[in-house]
């Protein structure tokens, strides 16, 4: 039995398979590279004709229209077209010369004609593509500049509005006109204009890249508004600061909830204290946190700083009940109606406990709330020497 050597069918050259499957031109692309080689071949093509035609008046340059057609088709076509324009001219070089009139240029000179018609079209085709790359940034920047969710002003090195995007004209209700050759300390309400300039200058005169600060800007229709000003330098030749990028967010908004939220902590804590029943809020581990003034009345204190290192159950004097909440508290589980005497400064408070577990989405516990309830007059224990 026979076999065949191992490396009889072994590619030369790696290769992905799927790289062996060329994509078909787009329309687009095609219809380019016809216009160029349109373009490119055209150019040579009449080229020659015409130096045909008004021979012998390029007799002394015979190759100037072909160059100037090679350059042509560099500059308007594409890569390839070009040079397959730069070997057709070469080709073609001895239609220029009529038939009647002898050769008046020899084979060094249409050697020197491709050569520099080579180096010509290399150099235009590394202007062109760095010229594309210069619109595709210009068109990226373009697209970013003017769909950007914030505010956004170029500002030059005395803080003058040079341009604005779509999203400023939107937060602030001025149009570019109003913007164009004004100072951006226009648009800032009228108490902060000269804190403005003076914060700008310091940043230009400064070595930090970014600014921030919230301030106050006026709108078009009178109102003012609460922006986040972000400053970035702009720098130009010798890495000098040229200008800077101004940034403006709304954040009157976050504000106004900010506001609403102390606002509600303030009403949740006024009825935290205010309540005449006893609340607490302690860790996972039983340590006192947060105790309201109807507690600390109860336990003869004045300030809850005094309880900070206190565990609940050091407050609970009996050892039976001090069992009953740790065991609650080891095992996750709430506490309910726990009735214990309650250590106080001067005596024992007979009270009614209950505890209540507050979990996060997981299911974990975070922290206990818990309600201190006065048991009847009647149930108030003896003093705790008597215990």
């Amino acid at each position: 039995m026979t076999s065949k050597p191992a490396n009889s069918r072994m590619p030369l050259t790696w290769s992905d398979g799927a790289d062996e499957v060329r994509r078909p031109l787009d329309r687009a692309t095609l219809i380019r590279e016809l216009r160029g080689y349109g373009i490119a071949l055209g150019s040579v093509a009449l080229a020659i004709l015409s130096t045909r035609l008004t021979w012998p008046f390029f007799s002394r340059t015979p190759f100037a229209l072909l160059f100037a057609a090679t350059f042509i088709g560099a500059r308007f076509a594409t890569e390839t077209s070009s040079l397959v324009a730069v070997v057709a001219g070469a080709l073609g070089a001895q239609l220029m010369v009529p038939t009647f009139a002898p050769a008046t240029f020899q084979e060094g000179a249409l050697l020197t004609f491709v050569a520099v018609s080579f180096a010509a079209n290399r150099m235009v085709m590394a202007r062109n593509h760095a010229e594309a790359a210069l619109r595709s940034s210009e068109a990226q920047f373009r697209a970013a500049w003017d769909n950007a969710a914030f505010g956004a002003a170029l500002l030059d090195a005395r803080g003058i509005v040079e341009r604005i995007n779509p999203a400023m004209e939107r937060t602030l209700g001025f149009a570019s006109d109003a913007w164009r050759g004004v100072s951006f300390a226009h648009f800032v309400i009228v108490d902060e204009v000269k804190d403005a300039r003076a914060r700008f200058a310091a940043f230009m005169a400064g070595e930090a890249e970014t600014y921030e600060r919230e301030t106050r800007f006026r709108r078009a229709d009178g109102t003012t508004m609460w922006g986040r000003l972000t400053l970035s330098a702009v720098h130009g030749a010798n890495d000098a600061r040229v200008g800077a990028l101004m940034v403006v967010e709304d954040v009157s908004r976050r504000l106004a909830a900010e506001d609403e939220l102390r606002a509600s902590e303030a009403r949740y804590r006024s009825l935290f204290d205010d309540v005449p029943v006893g609340l607490f809020q302690c860790t996972v581990d039983g340590h006192l946190g947060v105790v309201n003034r109807a507690l600390l009345r109860m336990l003869g204190q004045q300030s809850s700083d005094a309880l900070r290192e206190m565990r609940v159950a050091d407050l609970i004097a009996t050892r039976e009940g001090q069992t009953l909440l740790d065991d609650a508290m080891r095992n996750g589980r709430n506490l309910r109606s726990l009735l214990t005497p309650l250590t106080c400064r001067d005596n024992l408070l007979m009270v009614t406990i209950e505890m209540r577990a507050v979990r996060n989405a997981a299911g974990a516990i975070v922290h206990y709330d818990g309600t201190v309830v006065e048991a009847p007059k009647g149930s108030v224990a003896v003093p705790a020497t008597g215990m």
